[in-house]
C-alpha cells in the first residue's frame, strides 16, 4: 500500500496544508463487485451462572473451551452497523432469517459475541464489527419468515461496567494515566494509539483516579482538544492536531471515492463537512480519511432569513466560513454500514468533516469538540 501523503514543515492558516492528496496513489475501492460476507456468533454450550457477579457482561462474555461458534453466512442476513470517532459506542443490529428453533434458543439464551465481515471478493473485504451481544428478540414476518434480531455493542464492558482505581505521582504524564486506565481496568482493552500531546501534559502533583474509565478519558481528551473511542476492542486517544502520518494502520491513508470506485449519487455538503454514500467498503473506518473531488459534491443552500454556521459566506462580511476542502480530503466522523445479502442494500454512509492540513476544521472551535 503506497503512502499518499507528502509532508512538509508546520504551516500557518493561510499556507498550503501539510497533508496533500496525490492523484493516483489513494487506496482504491474494489473493482470486483461480487459480494462476500460472513457472520459468526459465539455461544456457551454450558449455562453461565451470573447471579453472584457484579459485572454481568464481563462474566457472561468470557470465552470457555466448550463454547461453540456458529457460521450463519448461509442464511439471509440484514445488518446495520454504526461506528464513530467519538466516545459513543459502536453498535450493530443484525437480523437472521429462519434459523431452527434450537439454534435461536441457543443464541438468545447463551449467545455473547458476534463478528461480522463484509465487502467484495478478492479485493475489498474485511471485518466491520466485533462486539458483545446485548439483546436478542424474535418475531414472525409476513406470516412465514421467522426473524432473529441481535443487538451488539463494541466495548460495552469497558464503557458501562468497568471501574478503574489507581494513584499517580507528581511528574506522571497523561499518557501514563491512559495506559494505567487500560491495564488497571478489569477486562482491559488494548491501547492502539495515544496522541503525542499526552506526553506534554505533566501532573503538577500526585492524585488518584477512581470511577468509570470513560469519564477520566473524556476529561483527558478535553485537555488535549481531542477525542477518544473504542473500535473493534481497541482504544484510540487522538488530538485533533495530530498529523495523519502518525495515525495507525489505514487511518494514515485515504480511500478514493468516485463513481468508478463505488460512490453513489452526489455527496451533500452539511454544516462543517459532507455526507456521502458508497458501496460497502470495509476500508472506511472512524477517523479515517477519504478523498472526494469537490466537483461531485452538492453545496449546501443558505436558508433564507438565517445565517447558519457551516455554510460558505464571503469572509469580508465578517461571517465564519466553512467551505469544501480545497484538496478534497475529509476526515470520517461516523460511518454506517447497511446490508442485505439477499436484497439491494450494500452501502456505506459516511459523515465526514473538512481536513485542513492535519486539523479537522470543524473541531478547531472548542464549542464543537466531540467532548
Amino acid at each position: 500500500m503506497k503512502d499518499i501523503f507528502q509532508n512538509s514543515e508546520e504551516t500557518t492558516e493561510n499556507e498550503e496544508p501539510d497533508t496533500i492528496y496525490t492523484p493516483g496513489y489513494a487506496v482504491s475501492s474494489s473493482l470486483n463487485w461480487m459480494r462476500n460476507y460472513r457472520l459468526k456468533v459465539y455461544y456457551h454450550t454450558d449455562k453461565v451462572d451470573t447471579k453472584n457477579s457484579s459485572n454481568y457482561y464481563e462474566t457472561f462474555s468470557q470465552e470457555k473451551s466448550t463454547d461453540r461458534v456458529l457460521d450463519l453466512s448461509d442464511f439471509r442476513i440484514q445488518f446495520s452497523v454504526r461506528r464513530c470517532a467519538m466516545y459513543y459506542p459502536n453498535q450493530a443490529v443484525i437480523s437472521v432469517y429462519n434459523l431452527s428453533a434450537q439454534t435461536e434458543s441457543n443464541i438468545i439464551s447463551e449467545g455473547y459475541r458476534v463478528i461480522l465481515e463484509a465487502g467484495y471478493k478478492n479485493v475489498n473485504y474485511g471485518q466491520i464489527f466485533d462486539g458483545t451481544v446485548i439483546q436478542c428478540n424474535r418475531y414472525k414476518q409476513n406470516g412465514t419468515d421467522f426473524v432473529l434480531n441481535i443487538l451488539a455493542i463494541d466495548g460495552v464492558q469497558f464503557l458501562n461496567e468497568k471501574m478503574c482505581s489507581f494513584s499517580y505521582e507528581k511528574g506522571q504524564t497523561a499518557r501514563q494515566q491512559v495506559q494505567n486506565i487500560c491495564s488497571s481496568t478489569s477486562g482491559a482493552v488494548t491501547l492502539k494509539y495515544a496522541s503525542p500531546d499526552l506526553d506534554k501534559i505533566v501532573m503538577s502533583k500526585g492524585g488518584a483516579v477512581y470511577g468509570q474509565p470513560k469519564k477520566t478519558l473524556s476529561d483527558i481528551a478535553k485537555t488535549i482538544n481531542g477525542t477518544w473511542f473504542i473500535d473493534n476492542g481497541e482504544l484510540y486517544m487522538i488530538a485533533y492536531s495530530d498529523s495523519a502520518k502518525n495515525l495507525p494502520g489505514n487511518r494514515k491513508t485515504a480511500v478514493e471515492l468516485s463513481p468508478s470506485t463505488g460512490l453513489l449519487g452526489n455527496p451533500q455538503q452539511v454544516n462543517y463537512g459532507i455526507k456521502a454514500r458508497c458501496l460497502l467498503n470495509p476500508k472506511l473506518m472512524p477517523y479515517g480519511l477519504i478523498h472526494i473531488k469537490n466537483e461531485y459534491i452538492t453545496e449546501q443552500m443558505v436558508s433564507v432569513g438565517s445565517y447558519s454556521q457551516g455554510i460558505t459566506f464571503p469572509r469580508e462580511r465578517g461571517l465564519k466560513s466553512y467551505t469544501l476542502d480545497p484538496n478534497g480530503m475529509y476526515r470520517i466522523c461516523s460511518i454506517t454500514f447497511t446490508g442485505d445479502n439477499r436484497g439491494n442494500e450494500w452501502y456505506s454512509d459516511v459523515t465526514a468533516v473538512n481536513q485542513g492540513g492535519n486539523m479537522m476544521a470543524m473541531l478547531t472551535d472548542s464549542s464543537y469538540t466531540a467532548n
